[in-house]
């Protein structure tokens, strides 16, 4: 009999840990920091202290208390062995650090998967100082639509359409049938093919684990596509008579792309803080320009030929820059990543010091309510696991699928039974 439980995830939007177990073999789908700014024990100034970041994270919550799965010097002073046991395998959706953010603590014996995209956008990340706490994990890439063999598993990856190249979604073929994981996922970016495609691949699943980001969000915005992002960044360059600040999410390396190219064709150069402008390099972007002060001469005489993309920490660079109400500030998805983040109003505050107008032209990764809907039609599951969400409980299935609303923690629910 296989089951399932849930470690992260839970009434919170990301962190997503999901373990399949069967004859003592464990497969964990993503293994996620948790990242909620201004939320939780470690906030502001507060931080798990040098030494004991693992051991801090496993004893507040944040981190599975789960036997064989983190190497053993991590460990040291905790009653919870470490180790790999041989029968436990991860496997990542996606490089977003709510996914993927405490693999560095892992046991380098125990395999992690991911696809090709998301190991170079990890390995760029690690080469530029970003990579993720606790050490360097070594990834192991599955193709898109391989299957691979572990124990009594069968586990195949599906590509799916995120704000970040090289999502995915998996497929456990059990003893009591696939257990199908969405990770992020959606539909209005520019492949919403793969995503309807892993839909129709899983159709009649067992059960399907499905994000649900935007499910507490309602319906008070339209969906924006990625293409109108880009009309957008387009229409704002156009407008602006000088400097254009920004603030775009790195690893979305399509956008990052199409960006460069719109700046480019309206002759503007787009500056990037040095770990930022390192990491796009490492991707193999073209035209990555850093910013530094000695720029700033430059940027007074021309302010209409240049983007800068600000880091938080640069904020007060605002006093010397060419800014006010012939500039504009636009936020398309990167830091701070809203205004959830006690960093947003930090950021309003030095705009309205500044006196520079703000404009969001970004979209989100996550499937809008509608889109999930159609999500799960597609599937048709007949179990339904509504994970990293507020609100879970708003996503109702169609009739002949059995909702679950998951417990996080030891609760492993069955896959062979109804109840």
């Amino acid at each position: 009999m296989a089951t399932v439980s849930f470690w992260g995830g839970v009434g919170v939007i990301g962190s997503s840990k999901i373990l399949v177990e069967q004859e003592g073999w464990r497969v964990l789908l993503d293994f996620g920091l948790d990242f909620s700014p201004g939320r939780g024990l470690f906030r502001g100034p507060v931080a798990p202290r040098p030494g004991h970041v693992l051991r801090d994270r496993l004893r507040t919550g944040g981190a599975p208390w789960l036997p064989h799965l983190y190497r053993p010097d991590a460990l040291e002073g905790l009653d919870l062995a470490g180790g790999s046991d041989g029968r436990t395998a991860l496997f990542i959706t996606h490089a977003h650090i709510d996914h993927i953010g405490l693999t560095g603590w892992v046991d380098p014996r125990i395999p992690i998967y991911c696809s090709p995209d998301t190991q170079r956008i990890m390995d760029a990340l690690e080469q530029s100082g970003q990579g993720v706490e606790g050490g360097t994990p070594r990834f192991h890439t599955l193709a898109d639509g391989e299957t691979l063999t572990f124990g009594p598993f069968q586990i195949t990856r599906y590509p799916v359409d995120h704000d970040v190249i090289g999502a995915s979604g998996y497929a456990v073929q059990t003893d009591d049938g696939i257990l199908a994981f969405t990770g992020d996922i959606r539909l209005h970016g520019r492949h919403p093919d793969l995503s309807l495609a892993f839909a129709r691949a899983v159709h009649g699943a067992r059960a399907l684990v499905i994000e649900g980001t935007t499910l507490s969000q309602g319906f008070q915005q339209p969906t924006v596509t990625e293409v109108e992002v880009d009309r957008r960044f387009q229409s704002a360059l156009a407008a602006t008579p000088g400097l254009v600040l920004m603030s775009v999410y790195p690893r979305n390396i399509e956008r990052v792309q199409s960006f460069i190219a719109i700046a480019h064709a309206q002759g503007r150069r787009i500056l990037w803080p040095a770990p930022i402008g390192q990491f796009l390099r490492l991707m193999g972007l073209e035209r990555i320009e850093l910013f530094s002060e000695d720029l700033l001469g430059d940027i007074h005489a021309r302010p209409r030929e240049y983007v800068l993309q600000l880091a938080l920490t640069d904020l007060p660079l605002l006093l010397d820059l060419p800014v006010g109400p012939g500039a504009v500030f636009l936020h398309a998805n990167g830091e701070p990543l809203g205004s959830f983040d006690p960093a947003w109003e930090i950021l309003q505050d030095w705009l309205r010091w500044t006196h520079t107008p703000f404009w969001p032209i970004g979209t989100g990764g996550h499937a809008s309510p509608d889109d999930l809907n159609r999500l799960v039609e597609l599937v048709a599951p007949e179990i339904l696991f509504p994970l990293h969400s507020l609100e879970p409980d708003r996503l109702i299935p169609p009739p002949g699928t059995l909702r679950w609303l998951p417990e996080r923690g030891g609760r492993r629910y069955p896959l062979s039974g109804r109840h």
